[in-house]
């Protein structure tokens, strides 16, 4: 479902960059200066305001309340981090100055047309379902909206870890591995897809359950559909185990917690380029078709 969920017209734009690029910085000065002359409020963030040199704004987390649209200067990981606050009414445009680039989709050179594009409005915009990850145990229940994985793994020194796994209160399977990833359709071509997990189009309401490197060969990556409610928890005896969520926040896991992952997440919007399907970045990212020479 691909919808225009922008607010017309937008007056505050959210400007994220990625710190460690000299690029995304240079970029990001100039950016400032063409979103004002459009007659648009400036907002950045607290990480990075200090390298283009202007007034600091909220965390990078609260930066998406904040604001009508976030504009994110870098690669997947800064997209991440700043998608991990935004509101269902805030999209959030990504420029890919990485490497891989699957969520920040619009190519350096287009950055002027997007950002003529967001002071009008005129822009398409695509849900992404996030998953909600509770935590229990150890504590109060904590929550967190994730937008591409929920990873569980050992540590370096850690033994293989011993995980059960339930889906909509039915045992699944016992799990002997070195991890366990849950996917939303998003994050099907991040760790996921390196972990050999399926390839999933964003648009599907699914959630992916990949083992990692299991010692069973008969376990699989298993597709079911989001609205299942999934629980998982960790053997006794498992040391040094770590919950890993978008590959920005971390937390030891033990046999006291149970992680579930539930269907109630609110979604992101993602602000895409109109001539660009998910088939064709499939085909540039992962190379498909290209024989050489």
């Amino acid at each position: 479902m691909a919808d225009n969920f922008l607010r017309l017209p937008p007056k505050k734009l959210g400007l994220v960059v990625k710190t460690s690029s000299p690029e995304a910085i240079a970029l990001g000065r100039q950016v400032l200066g063409k979103v004002r002359s459009l007659g648009m409020e400036v907002v950045v963030d607290a990480q990075s305001a200090p390298h283009l040199e202007t007034p600091s704004g909220p965390p990078r987390g609260e930066l998406g309340s904040q604001v009508d649209v976030v504009l994110v200067l870098g690669g997947d990981g800064t997209f991440l981090s700043a998608a991990r606050g935004c509101p269902p009414t805030t999209p959030v445009a990504g420029v890919n100055l990485g490497t891989l680039g699957f969520l920040t989709e619009h190519p350096a050179e287009q950055l002027w047309e997007l950002v003529a594009a967001l002071a009008t409005g005129d822009v398409h915009c695509e849900r992404r379902d996030r998953l909600l990850c509770l935590v229990e145990g150890g504590g109060g229940p904590q929550r967190f909206l994730v937008l591409n994985d929920v990873v569980i793994a050992k540590g370096t020194l850690a033994r293989i870890l011993v995980i059960d796994v339930e889906v909509e209160g039915e045992f699944l399977s016992r799990y002997r591995a070195d991890g366990l990833i849950l996917a939303s359709p998003t994050g099907s071509t991040a760790y996921n897809l390196s972990a050999g997990g399926p390839i999933v189009h964003p648009l599907l309401p699914a959630l992916i359950i990949t083992p990692i490197c299991s010692h069973t060969l008969s376990n699989r990556p298993l597709v079911v559909p989001l609205s299942f409610r999934v629980a998982v928890r960790v053997h006794p005896g498992d040391e040094d185990v770590f919950l890993t969520l978008d590959g920005q926040y971390g937390m030891p896991l033990d046999e006291r917690h149970v992680v579930r992952i539930l269907p109630e997440g609110d979604p992101l919007w993602v602000v895409r380029p109109r001539q660009t399907s998910f088939f064709a970045i499939l085909h540039d990212k992962l190379k498909w078709g290209d024989w050489g020479g």
